[in-house]
């Protein structure tokens, strides 16, 4: 039966509020055999209309009376305009908010920081080999990754600075007082050369150890030394000819070589990082802490709990949209703001022309997003069922987690005048041109499950983006 001829199903689960919002959007309109009904054990709904059936799995369990289905109202038939017309066309939407039955599972609530991040340093497995994910090819050999370690939060440069600045007394409280009267000299010199040692200074950064792969809401970060396989280049359009390291992308474009002009070319803040088997882009090359940033829908490595089969292990690798939805929850968490303004990491030909490959306009670079809720659970029956399967198997499977949000496709100019305003409350999210024209697709699509009154919010646009979610 063509899915034009089925109704079609959208529900979200409302937990701040106890109920479960389900909006049913009819192929034609309601007659007298349609009939909505809940199941006694309240976790399916069942649509009758024009002659068939449609079961739906609901995103959680709702209140129902025991041994028998429960009927859902139907909205009346419209009055007709005037007694001698005919009646009105029936709606052909449906609409309910129903009770979500009482469970310890549907009460409980987690906060953005208790959302899974795709990959972390305790998911991967020491030792792993990272390949390309397009054709396989090895990047990181198997055995040069010793350990994995959790990069600290975004803004860990600031809270260092915070803290050395306000860093309670301890041992050296006295300190001001032998100051005083001449003794102690150096001291204070002293316990800041030990906090620099230990990477508490204002000077300190991250940056790449042999041996260790370290592990962010986006990317692994690798010595470049523990890396095979990968060509370097500038991302200008001039670029000079790929190379197999940094070092000659850098000396053969005579970066920085003040001694070769009378205006030397500053050094590039990255470079960009691409297979040398099948030249797809795997990330970057940050010059300033010379190390390997590899992106981590670009790669594949393996995991604690890695797929026994490759249908399987396909599921449990992150998307680039999977690394997006982390890095918007942890914004939100850490800075309180709801709203992001996601770039460009960087100006490149090589993005640019991979955006608009077919031919069609120019896509935005940009997108301006702003969560609504960054916690719900939804189904659709667009979901398709690849086999018959259990009703718990099918109410696991067609229940997921996301984020909602409005967004707007925006240009580049528009974005950078949001975070150079001073009164704006927008935070800034670097990504990959191809990753957030991706973003902005999966969007589009998204919005095509919710109800078509429920798609559009004052000139901006409402979607969902799904969040990533640990395989079982």
């Amino acid at each position: 039966m063509s899915s034009h001829d089925t109704p079609t199903i959208y529900a979200e689960l409302l937990t701040n509020i106890r109920q479960l919002s389900v909006a049913v959007t009819l192929p034609s309109p309601a007659g007298g055999q349609t009939k909505a009904l809940i199941a006694p054990d309240g976790a399916t709904l069942h649509i009758h209309h024009a002659g068939t059936e449609t079961s739906f799995p609901l995103p959680g369990r709702v209140l129902a009376q025991a041994g028998a289905p429960t009927a859902l109202p139907l909205p009346p038939r419209p009055p007709s305009a005037s007694s001698s017309s005919a009646a009105a066309p029936a709606s052909q939407t449906l609409s309910w908010r129903l009770p979500l039955a009482d469970s310890p599972a549907a009460r409980s609530s987690t906060s953005p920081a208790d959302d899974p991040v795709p990959w972390t340093a305790r998911d991967l497995l020491p030792g792993s080999v990272v390949a390309c994910r397009r054709c396989a090819a090895v990047v990181v050999p198997g055995g040069k990754t010793r350990e994995w370690k959790d990069l600290p939060s975004e803004n860990w440069a600031e809270m260092m600075d915070f803290w050395h600045c306000h860093k309670p007394s301890t041992n050296h409280e006295d300190e001001h007082e032998h100051g005083a009267n001449g003794e102690g000299k150096g001291h204070g010199k002293e316990d800041h050369e030990h906090l620099t040692r230990r990477g508490y200074g204002a000077n300190s950064s991250i940056a790449a150890q042999p041996g260790v792969g370290m592990v962010d809401l986006t990317s692994f970060l690798f010595c470049e030394a523990d890396c095979v396989g990968l060509k370097f280049s500038l991302p200008s359009s001039d670029a000079v000819p790929q190379a197999s390291s940094s070092s000659e992308v850098l000396a053969g474009g005579g970066v920085g070589d003040s001694d070769s002009a009378s205006d030397p070319t500053p050094p590039p803040r990255m470079l960009n990082i691409a297979c040398f088997a099948c030249a797809s882009h795997l990330g970057f090359f940050n010059v300033a802490i010379s190390s390997v940033v590899l992106l981590k829908w670009q790669v594949s490595c393996q995991t604690i709990t890695s797929r026994p089969t490759a249908v399987a292990e396909a599921a449990a690798l992150p998307s680039s949209t999977d690394c997006l939805a982390a890095t918007l929850i942890a914004t939100l968490s850490r800075s309180g703001s709801s709203k992001s303004v996601v770039v460009p990491a960087f100006q490149s030909t090589q993005n640019l022309v991979s955006s608009s490959s077919d031919g069609g306009e120019a896509v935005p670079p940009a997108l301006h997003l702003w969560i609504l809720n960054s916690n719900i659970t939804y189904a659709s029956s667009s979901f398709s069922s690849s086999s018959p399967s259990s009703p718990a198997a099918s109410y696991q499977r067609n229940k997921r987690a996301a984020i909602k949000l409005l967004y707007k496709e925006i240009s580049q100019d528009e974005a950078d005048d949001m975070l150079e305003s001073m009164t704006s409350d927008v935070q800034e999210v670097n990504l990959p041109l191809p990753a957030i024209v991706a973003a902005a697709e999966g969007l589009k699509r998204s919005s095509e499950l919710l109800p078509p009154v429920e798609r559009g919010f004052k000139g901006w646009h409402v979607g969902l983006m799904d969040k990533w979610e640990l395989a079982s």
